[in-house]
């Protein structure tokens, strides 16, 4: 009795680390490749990626630091959010970008619950791009 159990959790555990009702966890981002890479400080990086959601109509509500990461958050509205997370690489002053969106069905307000990840912004992604590589 007690291995179908622990089979059936083995199985479910892992599914429910990403569960569709809340962010998606930022080790799982992390471990994903870097969509680019810059040298240029990481503060570069975040104020660069502050004015380019600001600009694209994003209101960013909050800059986290997790280590040496800078991860940056806005939000459109009450059901969208995208997180763009600066990520110093190595020695020197490499800097990786990275970047998810999120987004809830509308009227589902409860905290956290029904988000859905997609594919960061490429508008937002390609300015930020744009404007590291001009500097």
């Amino acid at each position: 009795m007690r291995t179908p159990v622990l089979l059936l959790l083995s199985a479910v555990l892992p599914v429910t680390a990403c569960a569709p009702y809340a962010y998606t966890r930022a080790e799982i981002v992390y471990a994903e490749p870097a969509e680019y890479v810059y040298v240029t400080p990481v503060e570069r990086v975040v104020v660069v990626t502050r004015e380019v959601l600001v600009s694209r109509g994003w209101v960013v509500y909050k800059v986290e630091n997790d280590g040496p990461n800078r991860v940056i958050w806005a939000r459109r509205g009450d059901d969208e959010v995208v997180r763009v997370f600066a990520t110093p690489t190595g020695r020197g002053e490499r800097v990786a970008v990275r970047a998810i969106a999120e987004s809830r069905e509308r009227g589902d307000h409860g905290r956290h619950r029904g988000w859905a990840r997609h594919d960061p912004p490429r508008d937002v992604i390609t300015d930020i791009d744009v404007r590291l590589r001009a500097h």
